[in-house]
């Protein structure tokens, strides 16, 4: 076991084991069931529901019996990004994990600290019936990276508790108590295709009939192109959106638009990104070009990568842009088309729009141009709006109604998450921090979040439940580069054991 020397033991055993799990969003059976068969070895009563979610009560110890009972709460799902070049299937591949100074990593993928943290910390403390504490009540909800379906799903009346502990929150002196709303956007463009010659004929296979083709400018001799932008850091969408990194979707569309008014390219094909919630490291873009104007190409593109570079030499140093031929596609986008995808990279709203007037440094609301993908009949941008209340998510839903207006692009908006409010009054957030200062000597700070918990919805499920949610420092969430904290999961583990105590 890679790390079996680390302390707290019982934590760092718990999380190598669940990583040898595959369990990405909607792919969560099995550490379900593995789950909910450690606690009932154990004796303790389990629910697992149809989803999978699953619920453990631990009782009270010794002498708290009467405490308020309290719940903890994470869940059982991760981001599965990995590095070009690193061979990993998510489905069946344990993650490869090991220690590079004070951190845990995993080799070329997603670390899964992010929630594998919290079921951890489940884990041992049910594993250790020695420790002090009020009733427990642990929540494990599948699907939180992908629309919190887990949350929407879970029977509320299964649950007693007043009080809840989140463990999700990825920096140490950080608690949190309010995070921002969230809805997954779905902007589908109708796509119409072409088949080219070396006259530039017009014709429609791929669709069912021919509307729209009428008039199509012709191709002569065109030249083809593959425009790819990679190496940028990338992020989760949410709490990094602040960070100045750049989205590959957004780049990708800002030199494609060059590239259109300089060389009238038409598309081929188109993607970018793989998780709505994960900042787009990088996107590529087949394209055809007539031969006079297949000459520009190089310079236009090398223009951009210098003005792109000093953009983001700080945040992503390791940007590229790069333009090489390939061989011409049978088909293309109509002009048409290809000029509305290209207009919704460049107009779709991205990065921070809004910063907080309540609390510094804070982002109210923001866009994340995610997913970008080209099927048989459409072209589907998927877009993650966040805002700290309704109002700004209404602000940026019109914006995005009124470009598919003009673009003809149908909208879908699903999985809605609300809101946490924040509330400095909190009974149990004058705990938490009491018991951070005592430990710690330093005052935590408090704040909200700017990326979705389920803390929102398990909030709407219980009427007046009193939250806080606090975790270990874990670095480039929903990245390769993802690496939790050796020593912060240390100071963290007492801090929990700590609170649960003096609760």
């Amino acid at each position: 076991m890679v790390l079996s020397a680390l302390e707290p033991k019982a934590f760092f055993k718990h999380f190598e084991a669940i990583s040898q799990i595959p369990r990405g969003s909607g792919n969560e059976k099995t550490v379900s069931d593995y789950v909910t068969a450690f606690a009932r070895g154990l004796g303790y009563e389990v629910v697992q529901d149809g989803l999978m979610n699953v619920i453990i009560y631990k009782p009270a110890s010794a002498g708290y019996e009467d405490k308020p009972s309290i719940i903890l709460q994470g869940h059982l799902d991760m981001v599965c990004e990995k590095n070009a070049g690193t061979e990993h299937d998510f489905m069946k591949d344990p993650l490869q994990l090991y220690i590079n100074g004070d951190f845990v990593k995993a080799k070329g993928t997603t670390l899964g600290a992010d929630n594998g943290t919290a079921v951890a910390i489940c884990m041992a403390l049910l594993e250790d019936k020695s420790l002090p504490h009020p009733a427990l009540e642990m929540i494990l909800t599948v699907e939180e990276e992908v629309g919190m379906a887990g949350a929407e799903g879970l029977d509320a009346s299964l649950l007693t508790a007043t009080r809840m502990i989140n463990l999700d929150s990825s920096e140490e002196n950080i608690i949190t108590i309010g995070c921002a709303a969230g809805v997954t956007v779905e902007y589908n463009l109708p796509l119409t295709r072409q088949i080219i010659d070396g006259e530039g004929s017009s014709k429609q296979p791929l669709n069912e009939t021919n509307e729209g083709t009428e008039g199509m400018p012709p191709l002569q001799s065109p030249s083809a192109f593959t425009l790819t932008v990679k190496g940028l850091h990338g992020g989760h969408s949410g709490a990094d959106i602040n960070k100045g990194r750049g989205n590959a979707n957004v780049i990708l569309g800002c030199v494609l638009t060059a590239l259109e008014k300089d060389c009238g390219i038409r598309l081929a094909e188109i993607k970018g990104g793989m998780k709505l919630n994960a900042i787009p490291r990088e996107a590529a873009a087949d394209f055809v070009v007539s031969a006079g104007h297949a000459g520009k190409i190089a310079a236009c593109v090398e223009e951009y990568a210098r003005s792109f570079g000093g953009m983001y030499k700080d945040a992503d140093p390791g940007l590229a842009i790069t333009c090489v031929p390939t061989d011409p596609p049978e088909c293309v986008f109509s002009q048409d088309c290809s000029d509305k995808v290209i207009t919704s990279l460049l107009l779709l709203p991205n990065g921070v729009q809004v910063m907080s007037d309540e609390i510094p440094n804070l982002v109210a609301a923001s866009c994340n141009v995610g997913v970008v993908e080209t099927a048989e009949n459409h072209v589907r941008i998927s877009c993650f709006p966040r805002g700290a209340s309704k109002e700004y998510l209404a602000g940026m839903e019109r914006q995005i109604r009124e470009l598919a207006a003009r673009t003809g692009a149908e909208t879908r908006f699903i999985e809605r998450s609300p809101a946490w409010a924040y509330n400095p009054e909190s009974r149990l957030l004058k705990t938490v921090v009491e018991t951070y200062e005592r430990l710690n000597n330093t005052e935590p700070v408090v704040t909200a979040l700017h990326a979705g918990l389920e803390c929102g919805i398990l909030a709407e499920k219980l009427p007046g439940l009193d939250i806080v949610s606090l975790g270990p420092d874990t670095f480039d969430l929903h990245t390769p580069d993802e690496r939790l904290s050796i020593s912060s999961a240390q100071r963290v583990w007492k801090f929990i054991l700590a609170l649960l105590e003096a609760l």
